[in-house]
């Protein structure tokens, strides 16, 4: 705004100055001095020459004043316009200065405000550091207690859950050892009955045997040649079912005793046997004795 409003002075100066300048050339063209010399050479009598010369040289005078007046003009301009660079320069020297000023404010300003940012964000971050810390506790601390709770329940119910096991194998152990107490008595009954009618069994089943080893000694004796001279033989004889003979072993005895004898116990087959199992597994194997030491088979 400054430099406009000088530019603006100097114009209406510059065109001041030509107008004076040419008010100052009309006014020359009739100055008395003019008009005297003009007098004096027409007094004189010049001639049209002389007056024509005089009237150029006027003439040149006023053009080389002009023109000097114009030098001095562009002279003046030019001094003014470098004048005018020169505040122009210092005025952009100053501008720039302020505006390196301004933008050295400005970073410094945006520096602040970053470094505050950066605090603020730090803080920021701290306190939702610690926020989330406390959180994190929060939670660790909840979940301890639920698992600690929950623990407890488990262990209540495990505590129960044994009692009642517990209670349950005690009962089914007290139950178990009636049966058995129960099952042993009855097995001992069992045990007394069996062994009274086995024993009465064995008793009978003997009964039997010997009434059948008397009936296979009979037999035998009654198809047995005894040798003159004294002595005896003592057999093992093995008896298939049916009475029949599958072998005869001498155990002791005379060879006379022994050979008739083999002969009577073969000739006497089939012997006679019980057809009770158990009977027959007595006589299945039975110890025999001819001659003089002869006793009840056995």
């Amino acid at each position: 705004m400054k430099l406009s409003n000088a530019i603006i002075i100097s114009v209406i100066a510059h065109i001041v100055l030509i107008g004076l300048l040419a008010f100052n050339f009309q006014f020359s063209k009739i100055t008395p001095k003019q008009t005297t010399a003009v007098k004096q050479i027409n007094a004189r009598s010049v001639n049209a020459k002389n007056v024509e010369q005089l009237v150029k040289n006027i003439k040149q005078k006023d053009i080389d004043k002009k023109n000097k007046e114009l030098e001095r003009l562009r002279k003046l301009k030019k001094e003014e316009e470098k004048v005018r660079k020169k505040r122009i320069e210092e005025e952009s020297k100053v501008r720039k200065a302020k505006q390196r000023q301004a933008d050295a404010e400005r970073n410094r300003k945006n520096e602040e405000k970053k470094a505050a940012d950066a605090k603020n964000k730090r803080l920021a971050d701290d306190k939702a550091r610690k926020r989330k810390i406390a959180a994190d506790k929060k939670l660790a601390a909840e979940k301890k207690q639920k698992t600690e709770a929950e623990r407890k329940r488990k262990k209540k119910i495990a505590e129960e859950k044994r009692k009642k096991e517990d209670a349950r194998k005690k009962k089914l152990a007290e139950e178990k050892a009636a049966q058995e107490a129960m099952e042993r008595e009855m097995q001992r009954q069992m045990d007394e009955e069996t062994e009274a009618l086995n024993a009465a069994k064995q008793q009978q089943v003997m009964s039997e045997v010997d009434k059948f080893v008397s009936l296979i000694k009979g037999k035998i004796r009654r198809n047995w040649i005894k040798p003159e001279n004294p002595g005896y033989c003592i057999f093992s004889v093995r008896l298939a079912p049916g009475g029949l003979v599958i072998g005869v072993s001498v155990l002791e005895g005379g060879n006379l005793h022994c050979e008739s004898g083999q002969r009577a116990i073969y000739k006497s087959e089939p012997l006679p046997v019980s057809n009770d199992p158990d009977v027959f597994t007595e006589l299945r194997n039975i110890r025999l004795t001819l001659g003089e030491s002869e006793n009840n088979v056995q």
